[in-house]
């Protein structure tokens, strides 16, 4: 396979960004106001406590990031042989990168604002942006980003909110058994901010339903073949004109949205369409794991 080195460039450069918000929301945000992250980076926190609590010892340094980046080896194996080895290889230099910044980022010794529903809603909505913006560049932030595109790749049914309820329910849980109620709830809210805003910012979650009508005969074919969609076509016509047209149906992700007008463009400048947003695509719509 060949790989476009600038195409790259830039995937990386949208992969460092997001780690960087990301790992910046947990240590300016996370770490001071003494909260809890859901996904694996909450069972990395709840496994150092573990060890500090067994060992007797408390350590200057957070090493959860080191915690975090051993979890993710089996989840990199499987990557690899089920996603796709240019994902995988952004989402290993990501968890690298975001592991050594959990580990070293200077962390404030006390949150940056007074009220932690602040804190909760500013740290939710960087650490959204940053795991969107890894997703939206070909890449994760290893976890449950990796078992969910995994499982949804596999089981095209499957509910990868499911998986993590399952996960944070119990991070959550361990929050306000050995802390506080408190601290379980505000942990719960920095969560949901930062799924809000994450599939805001990956618009590969986005579902598209793009009608097109059309006199150019192959353009169904054009846009199968430029976007390896599918895509619907019957004859209709015109009821002032009567002229007879083809239309189009086809459902994309709003990634792919810019790419499809071009191809409009160049096929059909004067062609008709519209788009709507469905609230649920039930079925075979393959979903982009990779860009």
């Amino acid at each position: 396979m060949k790989i476009n080195v600038r195409s790259e460039f830039r995937h990386f450069e949208g992969v460092l960004l997001g780690v960087f918000a990301w790992a910046s929301a947990y240590r300016f945000f996370i770490v001071p106001a003494g909260l809890y992250n859901g996904g694996f980076t909450g069972i990395s926190q709840i496994i150092r406590n573990t060890i500090l609590y067994v060992s007797g010892q408390n350590f200057d340094l957070d090493f959860t990031g080191i915690i975090y980046w051993c979890l993710n080896i089996p989840l990199f194996i499987l990557g690899k042989r089920n996603i796709g080895k240019m994902f995988i290889l952004r989402t290993i230099i990501a968890v690298s990168i975001q592991s050594a910044l959990m580990v070293f980022l200077p962390s404030p010794s006390k949150p940056i604002f007074s009220d932690l529903s602040l804190n909760c809603i500013v740290g939710g909505a960087m650490s959204g942006f940053g795991i969107g913006t890894i997703l939206k560049s070909g890449g994760s932030s290893g976890g449950t980003d990796i078992l969910g595109l995994y499982f949804v790749k596999k089981y095209p049914e499957y509910s990868v909110g499911r998986l993590s309820m399952t996960i944070n329910i119990f991070v959550f849980a361990y929050a306000a058994v050995f802390f506080s109620y408190e601290t379980a709830a505000y942990s719960l809210v920095f969560s949901l901010i930062s799924s809000l805003v994450m599939d805001r910012t990956h618009s590969q979650n986005i579902r598209l339903a793009v009608f097109i009508v059309s006199k150019v005969p192959d353009l169904g074919r054009k846009l199968t073949q430029e976007l390896t969609r599918g895509v619907t076509s019957w004859n209709g016509w015109g009821e002032f004109s009567g002229d007879g047209y083809q239309v189009h149906m086809i459902v994309l992700n709003k990634y792919e949205l810019h790419r499809f007008r071009q191809i409009l463009s160049e096929a059909d400048p004067a062609a008709f369409s519209w788009v709507v947003s469905p609230s649920m695509v039930i079925g075979n719509f393959a979903r982009r794991l990779d860009v």
